[in-house]
Parts: structure tokens; C-alpha cells; sequence
């Protein structure tokens, strides 16, 4: 335990908190700053760097770049000096490879290592005294202590596990953010492994799968009519922009509601045209040899989970139209189901798990939803002992901030900045309240 008080702790460092990072360390910040991470070390998708997947953002939309074009940790940087920029634009690729992105991610991190402490997963947020005011206290598994006056949540969302697989979750089935380190257990031959949900991420697991010789047999879950193409228009696109988050933030919660379910296939349930081609090809292929090793279940859910003859999971699916139901045995299931958003409906939550010995302090509205301000800044409710807490939300706000807040790489370095210049305005003003008394004893 320490009794250092920090200006600001980063709860998680992946990206969003990297790029704050960078942000408060450009602008000439002056406070101290610790950051908390529960990996060993600095990783980013660790779990879906499958081979040929790219990670469908311009890359000059980096950590920095539309920030601070000229900073030293700019995507562009980072293959000049490694030697490969000419190699990279030969390729005349519209996309970099997830691989080649992680490895720039690690660049940048590396370059903070002395301001992060790895290994370390948080179990607790709370609120304590200290000599003038009241101070965050994030208390880790490791048994360390950090306290800070200023904190910051960058953990990206909660995985969301539809309820027939909640009391089943395990080695076997899992969540596709666990996909690589469950699939290196999954040694036997012959197996059938249900992919449940219509991402980006699930038809590039089912590729992955289908390339694996111990895997007989993969079938597709899902509630729609099958993989449907990603909306990718410039105009679109547009909720990924600085200007739209703006225009959004204001907007009453039925009008969120509305733009987002609109503005859904831009990012949710929709696939590349080269993934939808590549699955495509294959199932044609598997259509002329009369095989069953790729089997689509369209307009289909999972309704209840058993066990089958010889520990397989049976699988009770549901067709969602005509309400008839068929069985399906499994020796594993990927869980492509994505993320939760903070909201009151059957599948969001009202704040990330790691709030809750905060949850009686913080601004919610009458329908108790958190109250997140355009800075991405949730107020909570103090003692009249110095300044106000200042919490913020890195990367968690889809439902107040709209569709770029979705784990999208495109806005960190404008959320970065956001951040960043408010932490920035609220140290300046805490400095001048505390001149003030010095001053008027003169």
C-alpha cells in the first residue's frame, strides 16, 4: 500500500488509455499519473489476432495523428523507424493487418512503462479522506493500493453473454474475447464447435475454425438471414466524427435510442465484403462435395443449454419466426456476441462491475442512468471537503455519446484530447483556489 496521492489513475491501459496517455504527456501535463492493467503486459486483442484479419480503421486515424499530426508516436512513425514504410506502401493495402497494428499499439506502450504497472487487476473502487479532501482508493488483487484525485476507467465493456449460456460459461464455452487461449485446449479431432452471433468477429472465428484439421464440423447461430454487409458509407460513417459526437451527446434518450438502432449495421451484426466472399466461396465449395463441415442456422437462437451423450452440449435452437425448435450437439461454443452498453434494457448494464463501490455517489437521471457529460465525466456526490471527485469514462459511453464510443479506433485521440483538456482545466483551477489564500495573507 502507498499513501502517494496520484493527479490521475488509469484504471486498464489499452488503447483508449494509451492515447490519453499520450495526450496528457504532449500537452505538458505536470501531474503524476499511474496506470492499472490486469494483463502481465501490454496487449490488444490479444485473443482474435487470427491470420489475414485487418482492423477496418484508416490508420492515420492512430493514438495521435488527428490530434497531433506531428508527434513522434504517429502509425507512420512507428514504420519509418522500424524500416517499414516503403514495404507497407507497396502493398497498397486500404487496411493494416491486426497483427501489424498490435505491434504498433506495443511500440507506443513501451514507451510508458514506467508509468503503468502490469499484472495487476483491480478488485475495488472506492472513496476515502485524506488530509483536505476526499480521494479516490483503487485497491488490487496483488494487494497494492493506489489513490488518486482523479480517475479514469478505460477497461472497455462488458462482455455480454446471452442468458441461456450465463450459468454455463467455462472451458468449453466461452466468450469470442477468450477465443485463441480456449481454442489451444481444444485438442481432440473431430470437433463441432457452434459459433453463436453475426459480427465481424464470428465470421472470422468461423474461417479460423474451418482452417483447423481437428475441427469436423462448424455451424453458424444466428437471428438474422445470415451475414449481411457492413454499411461503410462516408456518410455513415459520420458517427465516428468528432462533430457527431456533439451533435448526439445533447439529444434526448429516445432520439439515442432511435439514431442507434438507424446507424446499427455500421457497426453491429455486419461483415466486410471479403470475409462474407471468402465464407461464401467455401460454403459453395462444400455445397459441390456434399460436405457438412460449415452449417448456417439462420433466424436462430439458442433457447437452453443441456448435455448430451458423452459431455457434448446440446444445444436447444429456436427458430425466432416460427417458434419450432431443433437440437444441435457441441464440443465447444464461441460466444460472438459482443459487448454491453450502459442502459436499462435486457441486455445492458446501468455501469461497468468495477463502479459498484461507487454506484451510491454517482449523477444518474430519473431513469437512473449515469449521467455522463460531453467531457465524458460522470460527477459524484462528495462531502463539502475540496474539490468535487471527477470520474471518467475511456471508451464505455455508446449509449450518452453514440456509435464511436463502441471500441472504435477512430475517435481515441479525439476522446484522448477531451479528456485530457479537462483533467488539465480542472489541476489549473484546483492551483489557483489553493494560490488564493497565500495570496490574500500578503
Amino acid at each position: 500500500m502507498t499513501d502517494e496521492v496520484h493527479s490521475v489513475v488509469g484504471i486498464g491501459f489499452g488503447p483508449a488509455n494509451l492515447s490519453l496517455a499520450l495526450a496528457l504527456d504532449e500537452m505538458g501535463f505536470s501531474g503524476s499519473t499511474r496506470y492499472v492493467e490486469q494483463a502481465s503486459d501490454f496487449q490488444w486483442q490479444q485473443e482474435q489476432l487470427l491470420s489475414g484479419t485487418d482492423i477496418q480503421n484508416n490508420p492515420l486515424r492512430d493514438l495521435v495523428m488527428p490530434r497531433n499530426p506531428y508527434s513522434p508516436y504517429t502509425f507512420v512513425n512507428f514504420l519509418a523507424s522500424r524500416g517499414e514504410l516503403t514495404d507497407y506502401l507497396h502493398l497498397n493495402a486500404k487496411f493494416p493487418l491486426r497483427r501489424h497494428y498490435a505491434a504498433y499499439l506495443r511500440w507506443v506502450a513501451d514507451a510508458f512503462r514506467d508509468r503503468v504497472d502490469y499484472g495487476n487487476p483491480v478488485v475495488k473502487l472506492s472513496v476515502v479522506d485524506s488530509a483536505d479532501s476526499e480521494i479516490f482508493r483503487v485497491d488490487t488483487g496483488s494487494g497494492r493500493s493506489y489513490h488518486g484525485k482523479v480517475l479514469v476507467l478505460g477497461t472497455g465493456r462488458s462482455a455480454r453473454i446471452p442468458p441461456a449460456f450465463a450459468a454455463h460459461v467455462g472451458p468449453t464455452i466461452f466468450h469470442s474475447t477468450k477465443y485463441l487461449s480456449s481454442l489451444t485446449r481444444l485438442t481432440r479431432t473431430g470437433l463441432r464447435v457452434a459459433v453463436i452471433g453475426a459480427s465481424q468477429s464470428a465470421i472470422e472465428i468461423i474461417l479460423d475454425l474451418l482452417a483447423h484439421p481437428n475441427v469436423r464440423q462448424v455451424v453458424s447461430v444466428q437471428r438474422g438471414i445470415g451475414f449481411r454487409l457492413k454499411d461503410t458509407s462516408p456518410y455513415s460513417r459520420r458517427v465516428f466524427l468528432p462533430e457527431f459526437v456533439d451533435y448526439f451527446h445533447p439529444l434526448p434518450p429516445s432520439a439515442k435510442l432511435r439514431i442507434r438502432a438507424e446507424m446499427r449495421s455500421v457497426n453491429y451484426a455486419a461483415c466486410d465484403q471479403d470475409v462474407i466472399d471468402r465464407l461464401a466461396g467455401l460454403q459453395h465449395e462444400y455445397a459441390l462435395t456434399n460436405s457438412d463441415r460449415f452449417q448456417l442456422l439462420p433466424f436462430s437462437e439458442v433457447a437452453e443449454v443441456g448435455t448430451a451423450p458423452g459431455g457434448m452440449h446440446r444445444l436447444a435452437v429456436r427458430d425466432v419466426n416460427y417458434g419450432s425448435t431443433s437440437c444441435y450437439d457441441a464440443d465447444a461454443v464461441v460466444l460472438a456476441t459482443g459487448f454491453r452498453d450502459f442502459g436499462s434494457g435486457p441486455n445492458d448494464e446501468p455501469y461497468h462491475p468495477l463502479l459498484a463501490g461507487l454506484a451510491d455517489r454517482m449523477s444518474t437521471d430519473a431513469t437512473g442512468m449515469l449521467q455522463v457529460a460531453r467531457d465524458y465525466s460522470v460527477d459524484l456526490h462528495t462531502t463539502n471537503r475540496g474539490e468535487p471527485l471527477k470520474l471518467y469514462l475511456n471508451g464505455l459511453c455508446e449509449a450518452s455519446h453514440g456509435m464511436g464510443d463502441a471500441g472504435a479506433l477512430a475517435v481515441l485521440s479525439a476522446r484522448a484530447s477531451d479528456i485530457s483538456t479537462a483533467i488539465a482545466q480542472r489541476a489549473a483551477h484546483s492551483a489557483r483556489s489553493r494560490a488564493v489564500p497565500a495570496t490574500a495573507g500578503r
